[in-house]
């Protein structure tokens, strides 16, 4: 009887590979050919999957957010508190081996959608979903009480994803001067300037 292929889950597995491709070789070494050797599948086989590669980096970074948002959304019931608030953020932080791949490959992603349009308009599709993430996390620290008093909720998102940005930059690219534990003191500080009242109101 003939194996059924649940195609989803083998897309998935590309992703996977080209993930593992871009992140252990740059973003310019992702082709059809190395993404396929990487999934272990012939070329023509991936190509019954996506026909060209522009259908791949797409499906990758949209895959990416996807894998960040389910991490984040998981979090959000628990964000009833300060500290639930803070677990959720560093979910969107490179603290592990997981994240730092995901942060490294979405970092490479963003730098060729520069110049590439079909990844641009994924790119600004997925910082949009990504922003409006950590305004709903402000939104519960807000109902936490964790916003001191003058602090709005668009000014605390603004500042919280600006931070978040750096330290996924810095995180994924120099992990050995930017160790996990320096990263999440920076953001606790930072969570903690946010709970403290706005200078001058």
């Amino acid at each position: 009887m003939p194996k059924i292929v649940d195609h989803d889950e083998r897309r998935l597995e590309i992703a996977e590979a080209l993930w593992q491709v871009a992140r252990r070789d740059g973003i310019h070494a992702v082709s059809v050919r190395t993404v396929a050797a990487q999934a272990r599948m012939s070329p023509t086989a991936l190509r019954y999957f996506f026909t060209t590669q522009d259908e791949l980096l797409e499906f990758a970074m949209h895959a990416v957010a996807d894998r960040v948002a389910v991490r984040v959304r998981s979090r959000l019931d628990a964000a009833g508190t300060p500290e639930g608030v803070r677990r959720l953020l560093e979910e969107l932080v490179p603290l592990d081996d997981d994240r730092r791949l995901e942060q490294g490959v979405y970092l490479a992603f963003v730098v060729r959608a520069q110049t590439h349009p079909g990844l641009r308009a994924v790119g600004e599709e997925v910082e949009s979903q990504l922003a409006g993430l950590v305004r709903t996390a402000m939104e519960a620290l807000r109902a936490s009480g964790g916003l001191g008093e003058g602090r709005s909720i668009g000014g605390a998102a603004r500042s919280t994803y600006a931070l978040l940005d750096g330290l996924a930059f810095q995180g994924a690219l120099w992990p050995e001067r930017h160790p996990p534990k320096e990263l999440k003191k920076i953001l606790h500080e930072h969570l903690a300037e946010l709970a403290s009242p706005l200078a001058g109101s």
